[in-house]
């Protein structure tokens, strides 16, 4: 026996959905990514001519950092009981874009690249 999500859920899912989606961790298999202005990967030379990759990780620092501070002002000033939820969706909200940051595999291949050198 299956169990329907509750409304909340449904409806966290579907936001952290899109917010996945334009950030450009999560991409559906068969659609094509959309064109932008500038690439998210670029490659420069670096010292003795290997490739160094640099990745656009911007906007999810961006997010990681305000979830942290969203989530430690709510938790640490507020006592009420909707704050605290909120507080803690944000600061796991914050862990888990932390280890999207992190697990990327540019900025591993890239780590690795340097412990070989």
């Amino acid at each position: 026996m299956s169990r329907r999500p509750a409304p909340g859920e449904f409806v966290l899912g579907m936001a952290l959905k899109v917010v996945l989606n334009r950030l450009g961790v999560r991409r559906r298999a068969g659609v094509a990514p959309r064109a932008r202005a500038r690439p998210a990967r670029s490659v420069a030379r670096g010292p003795a001519g290997s490739p160094a990759r640099t990745v656009r990780r911007r906007p999810l620092l961006l997010f990681m950092l305000a979830c942290l501070g969203v989530g430690m002002f709510l938790m640490l000033v507020f006592e009420h009981w909707t704050t605290r939820i909120v507080g803690v969706v944000t600061l796991f909200a914050f862990i888990v874009s932390g280890v999207f940051l992190i697990a990327d595999p540019a900025f591993l291949a890239a780590a690795d690249d340097e412990d070989r050198t």
